[in-house]
């Protein structure tokens, strides 16, 4: 066990105490990079018996990533980690959020289509691969249909190919992904923070579209995004919330 794993559960078991002495009435756990707490059997059993407190205290877990919400409901699945054991996904960088007890969309923000055309006319300006392009729309992920990225998506069942992405007024956008060197990643980040003060642009590096690429990425959505999306949650439970980052994938 690394010293960031105890740490960890430290802090939970201290948690736990403050559920006993009544201290904490309502609690949000929120989880970043894809909620990964969960993996780990020691975090996941804590967690198990934080629940069983549910009389000294109402517990939420809300899992907050990049992907969509139908790409963690997967992953999810292929990690043997029941979705009821989430109460709210948040997926797109903050884009849209489900509400799994109902089964409900709390919310999506849905992004204006000229502003994802104006930044893809951009990035096709500079250089870019119309291969690199991918849309969400919060359940589906649409992209070029190539072999290669057939090959990629193979295992993925929500998504979408397209033979071009000229006609985008159908469709409810959530996300828009760019991948390609750098360089033109950066600049393609730059055009979004001057040009669309309504846009959120967040960095990352990809595989995509073939794995032994290395590309970067960026990630661009309306001006919402996960940390205020968590805060919408917060609002909606009165939550005493509780913010962690750890990878599990």
């Amino acid at each position: 066990m690394d010293s960031k794993d105890y740490k960890m559960i430290r802090f939970f078991r201290q948690l736990e105490k403050l559920i006993d002495a009544g201290e904490v009435k309502n609690i949000g756990i929120i989880t970043d990079k894809d909620g990964t707490i969960m993996i780990d059997k020691e975090l996941k059993n804590i967690l198990k018996e934080i629940r069983t407190k549910s009389t000294k205290a109402d517990i939420h877990i809300i899992a907050n990533t990049g992907r969509t919400v139908a790409d963690m409901i997967s992953a999810l699945k292929k990690e043997k980690i029941p979705l009821k054991y989430f109460d709210y996904i948040i997926g797109d960088n903050g884009a849209t959020c489900l509400d799994v007890n109902k089964n409900e969309e709390v919310f999506k923000n849905k992004m204006d289509v000229n502003d994802v055309n104006a930044v893809i006319e951009e990035f096709i300006s500079k250089g870019g691969n119309i291969a690199n392009i991918r849309l969400a729309d919060g359940e589906h992920i649409y992209a070029y249909d190539l072999p290669e990225i057939r090959e990629y998506y193979k295992k993925n069942k929500n998504v979408i190919f397209k033979q071009s992405f000229d006609d985008l007024e159908d469709m409810d956008i959530t996300k828009l992904t760019l991948s390609g060197e750098n360089r033109l990643i950066l600049d393609i980040k730059g055009y979004i923070e001057k040009v669309l003060k309504k846009g959120k642009a967040h960095l990352g590096q990809t595989s995509f579209p073939q794995k032994k690429d290395n590309n970067y990425r960026v990630d661009f959505t309306r001006r919402k995004h996960k940390r205020n999306s968590s805060k919408i949650c917060e609002k909606k439970r009165e939550y005493r919330c509780v913010y962690i980052f750890r990878k599990w994938f």
